[in-house]
């Protein structure tokens, strides 16, 4: 991956909405530095001619500029953390948008193969990782640069033959520094891999903790976990062991050029060849030399580490939009007629793995078109497909005689609702998962809905009603109520196509029927597609197509396939029999 190309990227969208922010950002950075500079100046200048020579005006003068300065510099560098923490946290909210809403774009094909631990780890650890790069080490780097100049040429013209001395030993924490700068940067890469691979196991456990307790599968957990963990937790001492030895050798040998600079500077003072004022200040352009330069270098390790994160960030954003978005140019459900036709679809999720194999079937506003087979037959792939979660790789979809590829993609998910088994309910008060933030949509449109399928008379004698929090995934709701939920906000939508995916799976035949009746009204002018494995469901639909091996083996309503006595003949009876209908 291009280190370099996606860094320029990156520092592009860092820059292209502060860049205002980040040129006083840069200003205050020069200000500082400029005043730091000063610093070594006055020090000489207070011991070599006020203390020396017993100027007390002159020390008293010197003494309030220091105060002055110290001050000024202090508060410019308060000024200078407020800015980059307000850029940093715009990039890092920035960052996440791009991410989330590129992930929202992204086909069924991502979707089916994606590790979400690693994705979360992306989001939430990789975006902060990189939240202080870009401004922040930027302009460090330049200021550095030019601090570390204007102090080799103070130390040139103050003492150079002590400033050779000291350039050497810079020299060899500069040839460390590098060594250890690419180990690193290696060993960061690494932990940042096995940490995002633990994220997907414990994302794995999280997400399904009810069903793991139940099915006694808590030690398989532990045993993979904790053994990643042991092999992370070596990598992570591993890395802070070498990040210790880099920092111990800078340190040994930043002493020595200090002890060298005092040991060689006084001999010099003996000598009359060199003032203590001006030791002290070669000694603090020193450190404006040697503080720099080591930042400098460490830098890289700061842009090695930096780049790991931003090649994951862009690795998501980079994952190519196969299901095209359609925004300009693109027609719009307005006058919806509701006649969608399939023309000899065929779709495989992969090679030579026909599921859809030549499909041609239609469905009509008004009317309820029923999808039965058995388990992976097709079914949900015509969902699938209609939603355009996938893109046909054969034939074509049609909306009133238009292909389902020249309406704009967001329009046509906003007019079609999907309730399936697999049910989505968020950690929020019933009445928000029934309307999803809508503000069109009134109590009262909420209440008879909830009436129609039954669940009305259940949230009213909840404590706090609609205002009931339902916990993560609606834990706290039965499968049944969960399902009555989803159904009704289905409903409140006004979506003009309306698929039911086993959407009654988890209530009896009964209840079933009973809320099928009841939403017949909000059903009269939408396209009603019912899926499902239990034929109970759908023996009042207008037309029932049976597929099986993605092909569709008879068509009809429930009489008149019955009548073929064929596969939904055969189906229909094992049903009553396993079930014990009359």
């Amino acid at each position: 991956m291009d280190n370099k190309k996606n860094i320029r990227r990156f520092l592009k969208i860092v820059f292209k909405k502060n860049k205002l922010v980040a040129c006083l950002a840069f200003s205050i950075m020069l200000i500082v530095s400029i005043l730091e500079l000063l610093i070594p100046q006055l020090t000489r200048m207070i011991l070599d001619d006020a203390i020396r020579y017993g100027k007390i005006n002159l020390l008293i003068k010197l003494i309030l500029i220091y105060v002055v300065v110290s001050i000024s510099s202090a508060l410019f560098d308060i000024s200078l953390e407020y800015i980059y923490s307000k850029m940093k946290k715009s990039v890092g909210i920035n960052l996440k948008i791009k991410l989330l809403k590129h992930l929202s774009k992204l086909s069924g094909n991502y979707y089916t193969n994606i590790k979400t631990g690693n994705i979360l780890n992306i989001i939430q650890k990789d975006t902060y990782n990189v939240e202080n790069f870009g401004a922040d080490i930027l302009f460090s780097l330049i200021v550095d640069t030019v601090t570390a100049v204007t102090a080799l040429f103070f130390l040139i013209k103050m003492q150079f033959d002590l400033l050779i001395l000291v350039i050497a030993l810079q020299l060899l924490i500069i040839v460390s520094q590098a060594k250890f700068t690419k180990i690193i940067a290696r060993k960061t890469g690494e932990v940042r891999n096995d940490a995002g691979n633990i994220s997907n196991v414990v994302q794995e456990y999280v997400s399904n903790i009810m069903n793991i307790v139940i099915s006694k599968s808590s030690f398989r957990f532990f045993k993979k976990y904790i053994n990643k963990e042991k092999n992370l937790i070596k990598k992570c001492i591993n890395l802070d062991l070498i990040i210790s030895i880099n920092m111990g050798i800078a340190s040994i040998l930043s002493s020595l050029i200090t002890i060298f600079i005092y040991g060689y500077g006084g001999f010099e003072i003996i000598k009359g060849n060199m003032t203590i004022g001006e030791l002290v200040a070669f000694q603090q352009y020193t450190n404006m030399l040697i503080g720099p330069s080591i930042r400098i270098i460490r830098s890289n390790t700061r842009i090695q580490q930096s780049a790991v994160s931003i090649n994951r960030i862009f690795s998501i954003l980079d994952e190519p939009i196969t299901i095209s978005q359609n925004n300009k140019g693109c027609r719009y459900i307005d006058d919806f007629n509701g006649n969608i036709k399939f023309n000899k679809v065929r779709f495989s999720y992969e090679e030579d793995a026909k599921a859809i194999d030549n499909i041609n079937m239609e469905f009509e506003k008004g009317k309820t078109v029923a999808l039965v087979g058995s388990s992976g037959c097709g079914k949900s792939t015509i969902g699938n497909l209609l939603f355009r979660l996938w893109d046909v790789d054969d034939g074509n979809i049609t909306i009133d005689n238009i292909p389902l590829k020249n309406y704009n993609l967001k329009n046509i998910r906003n007019n079609i609702s999907i309730v399936t088994q697999d049910l989505l309910l968020f950690d929020d008060t019933i009445f928000n998962n029934l309307t999803l933030g809508n503000k069109n949509i009134n109590i009262k449109d909420v209440e008879c809905v909830c009436k129609k399928v039954g669940i009305y008379e259940f949230i009213c004698n909840l404590p706090n009603g609609f205002k009931t929090i339902v916990g993560e995934k609606g834990v706290k709701l039965s499968g049944g109520q969960k399902q009555r939920i989803s159904i009704a906000r289905s409903l409140l939508s006004n979506a003009k196509i309306i698929i039911f995916d086993e959407a009654t799976s988890a209530l009896d035949n009964l209840s079933q029927k009973d809320i099928l009746e009841n939403i017949k009204y909000y059903l009269k002018n939408k396209t009603t597609i019912l899926i499902a494995h239990r034929l109970s469901t759908i023996q009042d639909a207008d037309i029932i197509y049976v597929l099986d091996d993605g092909k569709i083996i008879e068509k009809g309503n429930h009489e008149e396939l019955i009548q073929n006595q064929k596969y939904y003949y055969s189906f229909f009876n094992e049903q009553r029999l396993e079930h014990n209908i009359v």
